[in-house]
């Protein structure tokens, strides 16, 4: 049978037309009885709704909906079966010997398919899994893309039969059925992060391919598709061609096999992911050029059709290159040593650091290049065999983000940290530290970081330095000066600093500095580094040791064009930079503020030196009014209130921990007899003492770790804090100057010899060109800071009729620091001018103030 009505189609047998016509001929009423007389008659099947007979274009979803009857009982339950014709099936009309024509074959009455049902209704998910075309793209045809392919519908004819069954299990020998060809779109797949569309993918030796999709349903609305499966195919690629693109795909080679189907859902991830580890990297020959794609298929069987590697939201295709050096990315940060970037295959960093200096490794990973995550990080100390894992300090683990402190007095050593992705992917960081001794051995290292715009200036100013030099011998003869040895030049040297042995082989360091169009050692060394700010997160800074060398006695007069400027660039908006002075001890990004919860300014090498604030900028390059109109003055700089605090986190003892917090005041102003803080949860509490010496301690800025007392619920167990100044803050003394006969404005109250901090804000002619008011050259007693001023030489001003520097550190003003407030002479000096612009006994005069009269050149002892 190929067709029907219009309406519901209904199939006899002719063997019920058999039984029908025989009637029992040869019995008679009195051998058959009553009931053998009127036999049972069949019940009645009606189709009420579903798609018309022979429709060549239903939704896949189909709702049908029958009735029926029994002429002498009830309906007991209805039987269905749906048939799904072949693939090659195509239309309802044809001679039946076409494989394209629907063939409509009646099941038999026993047909095991018959499904049972009390309902007169079922809605079915059919088969349409057919596409009736080349899901390529014609070539030829310019209208014919991948968007024609992928709205081009999947169909499959199907034939639903349906009977009632009476109450004494009697089938009507008549069912009803509908053929109906179904359709739908298949769904569509994309891959996600961190493949990009039309963009070919830089991925390490093990690669996690992750991708969505969505099916649209034909009602308007979409769901999830069933299931996924994909494919790795090996290419050539010539130029920016993929050998092979997009054909191989659509047919593939005979050594290439599609992943068996993973349902969409799969609680492994495996519908949605595809982890592909060992591939080959490009530093073969021939190797390491990859096509990755996936398909999805929906509920009705169809399959994503095409390959698309360049359209948003429907790329199922990555073109990847495979490289030995791209894996998880693994940052390491320690404070002083800097911020340092691995990934697979990075070689290991070699990093000097001073003895007795205080090592804490902070790190973490990211695998999100190449679609995967980091499930856990391990490190270890003098390792032998990264192999075994017995070696290692700490094992795996995903919190594990920091190394304890460890301290050095020599030798080398050797630092590893590895972090491991979820497709066991290992990146490991290898430090090799260099143990030096601040040895001081020799007097005086002159660091020539000078590269002057004008050629002309740069032999004026070497020859400068030099006789600069000899007078200061011919004036203090034990000073050990030899310009072979001890001339570092930063641009013979390709730019790059001096070592940090040398350093710290001398005594006493003058480094130079005039920025070019290469930059500055000093500029690598000491650049301010936020790392609260975004951009900064994964930033690589190089070892500062220069504030090592301070810290361990070192003496250092920083002087040049902007020096200031050079290790603190601009970090502000133009302009608004131009407006007010640089805070250095209570820094905050005036752009991305962290709200002065750190003072990261501490950790400077202005710091260091003795700056607590500084001015960036001349008045006349200024929004108006103009600078040099303005009453600057000099201007208080507040630091954090004596209220503030810090908060700690004990170790985890009985499954919890414990926080604490110390002000600010008692580190300050420790009281005699200490402080004895109490923890602070509800359901149990610890307390820790903090003696006046240990408060000391914090104030200095040592690091240690502290006792609770016991407690014995939930049972009986101690805790322990390490505690050290986390914000920088209890380590940054108010350095202020006390003398009375420079006066200034006052708040109401303020104590007067607390008026202003130790560095003046620059551009304020008049009042350094009056002599009254002129800072004295000696410091008055208790001074910490003094500030000096020098001015030979500075051109004049002619709105003022006075000299002042057209920029905030070009004029020689000095800053003089002691290390310590109870050193009994001062080791730290900036000052900003250019050699070629000041006269020679001016620049003589300096280098005499500084260097033998406060840093003591060539004489033993304080």
């Amino acid at each position: 049978m190929t067709r029907g009505s219009t309406s519901a189609r209904r199939i006899t047998w002719a063997a019920a037309g058999f039984l029908s016509a025989v009637s029992f001929a040869g019995c008679n009423d009195n051998d058959l009885g009553i009931e053998r007389r009127r036999p049972n008659r069949p019940p009645e099947t009606r189709l009420s709704s579903g798609p018309p007979d022979s429709t060549n274009s239903t939704n896949y979803r189909v709702h049908l909906f029958w009735s029926g009857s029994d002429p002498d009982g009830t309906i007991d339950h209805y039987d269905y079966i749906l048939v799904d014709h072949r693939p090659s099936a195509s239309s309802i009309t044809g001679p039946p010997d076409d494989p394209r024509t629907v063939i409509v074959v009646p099941p038999l009455p026993d047909d095991p398919r018959w499904t049972s049902t009390n309902a007169n209704d079922t809605l079915i998910v059919t088969v349409a899994d057919v596409l009736r075309r080349d899901p390529r793209p014609d070539p030829n045809n310019p209208n014919d893309t991948n968007e024609v392919v992928r709205s081009t519908t999947f169909e499959r004819w199907h034939t639903f039969f349906v009977r009632a069954v009476d109450n004494e299990g009697v089938e009507d020998v008549t069912p009803e059925y509908r053929s109906f060809n179904s359709r739908t779109i298949a769904p569509t797949v994309r891959l996600t992060d961190p493949i990009k569309p039309a963009q070919t993918f830089l991925g390490p030796k093990t690669i996690v391919f992750n991708w969505d999709g969505d099916d649209p349903v034909g009602d308007g609305t979409n769901i999830a598709p069933v299931a996924s499966r994909w494919v790795l195919l090996p290419v050539r690629k010539v130029q920016n061609t993929f050998i092979g693109f997009p054909d191989s795909l659509y047919y593939l080679p005979r050594y290439a096999r599609w992943s068996s189907w993973k349902n969409w859902d799969a609680s492994d991830g495996s519908g949605r992911q595809a982890i592909v580890p060992n591939l080959q990297h490009t530093g073969t020959p021939g190797l390491g050029f990859y096509l990755f794609a996936v398909q999805a298929m929906d509920e009705a069987g169809a399959v994503t059709p095409v390959f698309d590697s360049d359209t948003g939201g429907k790329n199922n295709v990555a073109k990847v290159q495979v490289s030995d050096f791209v894996g998880a990315t693994l940052t390491v940060t320690e404070r002083v040593l800097g911020t340092y970037n691995f990934v697979g295959g990075s070689r290991p960093v070699v990093l000097d650091m001073a003895a007795g200096q205080e090592i804490v490794f902070r790190w973490h990973g990211d695998a999100k290049g190449y679609g995967g995550t980091i499930r856990g990080y391990r490190y270890g100390w003098n390792i032998r065999n990264p192999q075994n894992d017995q070696e290692w300090d700490q094992s795996w683990g995903l919190n594990v983000l920091r190394s304890t402190p460890r301290k050095f007095n020599s030798g080398s050593q050797r630092f590893f940290i590895e972090c491991r992705d979820n497709a066991e992917t290992v990146t490991r960081a290898e430090f090799e530290l260099v143990v030096r001794q601040v040895t001081r051995t020799k007097d005086l290292l002159l660091v020539d970081d000078t590269e002057q715009p004008d050629d002309r200036n740069e032999p004026i100013e070497d020859a400068r330095w030099l006789a600069v030099m000899d007078s200061l011998r011919l004036r203090r003869r034990s000073i050990d000066f030899q310009p072979s040895r001890d001339i570092y030049d930063v641009v013979e040297n390709r730019y790059f600093p001096p070592p940090i042995a040398r350093v710290f082989d001398y005594k006493t360091v003058v480094w130079s500095v005039v920025q070019g169009r290469s930059g500055s050692a000093l500029k690598t060394l000491g650049l301010f580094f936020d790392p609260f700010l975004p951009q900064n997160l994964s930033q690589v800074i190089p070892f500062n040791y220069l504030n090592i060398y301070l810290d361990n006695g070192g003496e250092m007069w920083l002087n040049g064009d902007l020096p200031a400027h050079v290790i603190w660039p601009v970090l502000r908006q133009q302009d608004v930079d131009l407006q007010f002075p640089v805070n250095v001890t209570n820094w905050d990004d005036p752009v991305v503020s962290h709200n002065n919860e750190d003072s990261v300014g501490v950790n400077s090498l202005l710091f260091k030196l003795g700056v607590e604030m500084f001015d960036l900028g001349g008045g006349n390059r200024a929004p108006q009014p103009r600078r040099d109109q303005r009453n600057h003055n000099c201007i208080e700089f507040f630091r954090t209130p004596p209220d503030s605090l810090q908060g700690f986190t004990s170790d985890e003892q009985a499954d919890h921990t414990h926080s604490i917090v110390i002000r600010l005041r008692d580190v300050e102003n420790p009281p005699a007899a200490g402080r004895t803080i109490t923890t602070s949860r509800t359901d149990h509490q610890h307390t820790v003492t903090l003696s006046r010496a240990d408060l000391q301690r914090l104030a200095r800025g040592d690091r240690f770790t502290v006792p609770t007392s016991s407690s014995d619920e939930p049972s009986v167990h101690a805790h322990s804090f390490l505690l050290f100044d986390r914000q920088g803050l209890w380590s940054a003394p108010e350095r202020l100057m006390t003398d009375l006969n420079w006066p200034l404005p006052l708040d109401p109250g303020l104590n007067p010899l607390r008026s202003r901090p130790n560095v003046e804000i620059y551009n304020n002619p008049i009042m350094m060109a009056n002599p009254r008011i002129r800072p004295p050259l000696e410091p008055p007693a208790g001074t910490w800071l003094p500030l000096y001023l020098y001015r030979s030489g500075v051109p004049s001003s002619s709105e003022t009729g006075v000299g002042w520097p057209l920029t905030a550190d070009g004029s020689p003003s000095v800053i003089l620091r002691r290390a310590l407030v109870t050193d009994p002479y001062y080791s730290r000096a900036l000052c900003g001018f250019e050699v070629w612009r000041l006269r020679f006994d001016s620049h003589l005069a300096l280098a005499d103030y500084i260097l033998l009269r406060h840093m003591r050149l060539g004489l033993a002892g304080p």
